[in-house]
Formats: C-alpha cells, sequence, structure tokens
C-alpha cells in the first residue's frame, strides 16, 4: 500500500511538472505570437517604432513574393541571418508572403536611403532587415536586442 501511494505521488508530480511545462511553452508561443501578428499599416509601423526605428507612415513599396520551396545559394545565406534574429523562412517555402518597404528617418548618419524591410505572412512577422541602399551599403537586424529575447525565449 505504502508503495503505491509513494508510486501514484511521483507520477502525480510529474504529470504536474509536464502540464506546467506545456502551459509555459503555450504561453511563450502565444506572447509571440500577439507580439508578431499585424494586419494593419498601423500595426506594422508602431512595431518599428517599437523597435527604435522612426519611420514614414506609408509604405514606400508592398510587394507580394513566394518563397522559394528550394533554396539557392543566396536564399541560404539570407534565411541564415533571418535565423541569427530568431526568424524561420524555412517554415514558408512554397508560401505566398508581402514585402512591405519602410523608408527609415533615424539611422544615424544617414538620413536618407535607408529602409526597413518587414517580411509578412498570414498576418505574421517572418523576417526582416535594415538597409541602407547605396553603394557600399549594409544590413542590419530589424529587431531590437529585446524583440530578440522575446522570439528566444518562445523557442526555448
Amino acid at each position: 500500500m505504502k508503495g503505491r501511494k509513494i508510486l501514484l505521488i511521483t507520477v502525480l508530480a510529474a504529470f504536474i511538472g509536464l502540464a506546467g511545462y506545456f502551459l509555459t511553452a503555450a504561453k511563450k508561443e502565444a506572447d509571440s505570437d500577439i507580439y508578431f501578428s499585424m494586419s494593419s499599416n498601423a500595426e506594422r509601423v508602431d512595431f518599428l517604432n517599437k523597435q527604435g526605428w522612426i519611420v514614414k507612415p506609408d509604405p514606400v513599396s508592398t510587394e507580394e513574393i513566394t518563397i522559394p520551396s528550394e533554396f539557392n545559394e543566396v536564399y541560404e545565406r539570407y534565411d541564415e541571418f533571418q535565423d541569427e534574429q530568431g526568424f524561420d523562412l524555412d517554415d514558408y517555402k512554397g508560401r505566398k508572403a508581402m514585402i512591405y518597404t519602410y523608408s527609415v528617418l533615424n539611422y544615424p548618419d544617414y538620413p536618407e536611403n535607408v529602409v526597413a524591410n518587414m517580411i509578412i505572412a498570414d498576418n505574421r512577422l517572418i523576417g526582416g532587415e535594415v538597409t541602407l541602399n547605396e553603394e557600399n551599403g549594409f544590413t542590419v537586424p530589424l529587431l531590437s536586442q529585446n524583440t530578440q529575447a522575446v522570439i528566444d525565449e518562445a523557442d526555448d
């Protein structure tokens, strides 16, 4: 009888531990979904502002793309860059997405020609970057370190 109680307590404790783990993981994923879900221009601009990017309120361009089913060398490198930010384009291979491009007004030492690109699929941010569109330009992560921490937490 004593052995059964110990076994029952052990099984119950394991169950409670697993339930807590899954509930925590689900909450982190839900937090990430809320943070990266955006269906309107105002939500995209607000998100960019929260990342520290002051942008013109309307995109300079919008483009529908299809993420290739097979990545070539250029897409592989781009996907690695997105992975470093916590995004994974592999999950969207063969699917349609929109690229929204905004003029960045506050990039240090570059008052012009800097844009923020946001890749949106199913009203969710799935990738992006900030780029200087000039000869010898640069590309930097779209996300602030705080936002990258939200993604990393959701992935844990």
